[in-house]
């Protein structure tokens, strides 16, 4: 993947060089929060415990709909203006590492089973959460519309607003999932009860959020505008780009064995700088 990510890199600098004049490029990075929706964007926290092989109960609860952890990315963009009058049009494709949050808490949660004798060993209600953190890297491909600023006011520090939309394709790097208080507690007072039966095993069964596609789509859109000689140095070369950017999953990205009918999204402020 960094081999691609290299080449995608390399054929962007490329395209800008045929034409330095109405050729931007820079880093940005974005801050926010993420988290999901759709009709299962809860999770379900469920064991299968087993006796030497055989089933012999399962315990399940439910959280509440997924809250709103932070997000943050960060990469290159590039820009390639394909026209120009009073406003101009520029194509703007971006590689970035992107980082979503989210948490599903559990409060007061109902613990359930098909076993009552094994369920008189549990607390009978869950608090608790579970912290999930997704990695991609991205690549939007974005058309943005620009305010052209005229050439007596080019010496002034602001430099035009703009809007920008566009899909892109997200490779999935890596996801992590961490439980606290109660949930932590389950888990480890699940594994103390296996243990100290002799032939008795479980399994944490996967859902929802713990289990994600590799490939993902998404649409972006945004608005922010340019300043430049911004710390009043004379030497124009600090010009930055501040926007408030939003993306959604165009499709369903759950890959677990249940609850997959979810999407992701964020919404951040991001800070870009021409280099």
């Amino acid at each position: 993947m960094n081999k691609k990510a290299l080449l995608i890199l390399f054929v962007m600098m490329l395209i800008g060089g045929i034409s330095a004049e109405s050729f931007e490029w820079g880093i940005r990075y974005m801050g926010g929060i993420s988290s999901t929706f759709g009709k299962d964007d809860n999770h379900t926290l469920r064991y299968e415990i087993d006796d030497s092989g055989a089933h012999l109960a399962y315990l399940e609860a439910e959280s509440q709909s997924a809250t709103p952890a932070y997000a943050q990315g960060a990469g290159f963009y590039f820009m390639k203006r394909i026209s120009k009058g009073k406003d101009s049009l520029w194509l703007q494709p971006e590689l970035l590492w992107q980082r979503y949050g989210l948490r599903h808490e559990y409060d007061q949660a109902a613990l359930d089973s098909d076993n009552l004798a094994v369920l008189a060993g549990f607390a009978p209600t869950l608090d608790g959460r579970i912290d999930h953190t997704v990695d991609f890297i991205s690549v939007p491909l974005l058309v943005k519309l620009r305010q052209e600023i005229p050439e007596d006011r080019r010496d002034e520090q602001f430099q035009g607003a703009y809007i920008y939309f566009g899909p892109a394709y997200s490779y999935l790097l890596q996801q992590t999932r961490k439980s606290k208080s109660g949930v932590k507690q389950l888990d480890e007072d699940i594994s103390a009860y296996v243990a100290a039966n002799p032939g008795y095993s479980y399994e944490t069964i996967e859902s929802g959020m713990d289990k994600l596609v590799t490939h993902q789509f998404s649409a972006v859109i945004g608005t922010g505008f340019q300043i430049k000689d911004v710390f009043r140095l004379g030497l124009y070369k600090d010009t930055f780009s501040i926007d408030l950017r939003a993306d959604m999953s165009m499709f369903t990205i759950g890959d677990a064995g249940q609850s997959k009918d979810f999407r992701l999204y964020s919404a951040m402020l991001s800070l870009g700088y021409r280099l």
